[in-house]
């Protein structure tokens, strides 16, 4: 019955340039449990919340390309999860602590050296950058803003900045590969 309900709410949302009747009441429906959910993958309720806005905002930014057939229920809680398993994924990423670890390193010269080396690599890789892929990754590894900040601060998509944060870390590894 939710199911049958929700569909007809969807077509009206993708029907005419978006129905916001329609998607207020989808929101309404499934704002809370969809925190909820994220907040168990992520264990912050802001962070939760941020997510489940990026997925609404999302839905209501491509409601004409999507693709919702079945489950309006079941593609809700795939993107949610999805979007905070790369949350996760990008914090760990993140949070690698260079800074830290460089004194431990900084003991024996060899090391020292090698960490000199290593970050003299990283820094000319990310020189190398495009600007727009540069200007990305350092907001998101300088400056620590979220994807999600990145996006709103540059009025990009959320899956355009973790794209861009990809292609940066997959240029600074290659180029430490070749090394």
């Amino acid at each position: 019955m939710n199911n049958e309900r929700d569909i007809r709410l969807w077509q009206r949302i993708r029907q005419g340039g978006g129905n916001l009747q329609a998607f207020r009441e989808l929101f309404d429906r499934y704002y809370a449990p969809l925190c909820r959910f994220a907040a168990y993958w992520l264990r912050d309720r802001g962070t939760a919340e941020e997510i489940v806005l990026d997925v609404f905002t999302h839905l209501w930014q491509h409601a004409a390309e999507l693709r919702i057939d079945l489950s309006v229920r079941a593609y809700l809680f795939r993107a949610v999860r999805n979007r905070s398993l790369n949350r996760l994924r990008d914090e760990q990423l993140r949070n690698i602590p260079f800074d830290e670890l460089e004194p431990l390193l900084a003991d024996n010269p060899n090391h020292r050296i090698e960490t000199e080396d290593l970050m003299r690599l990283v820094a000319e890789a990310v020189a190398d950058l495009p600007l727009r892929c540069r200007e990305i990754y350092l907001k998101s590894r300088e400056e620590e803003l979220s994807n999600a900040e990145i996006a709103r601060e540059l009025s990009i998509s959320v899956k355009t900045v973790e794209a861009q944060i990809t292609k940066a870390l997959r240029r600074i590894r290659h180029r430490i590969g070749e090394a």
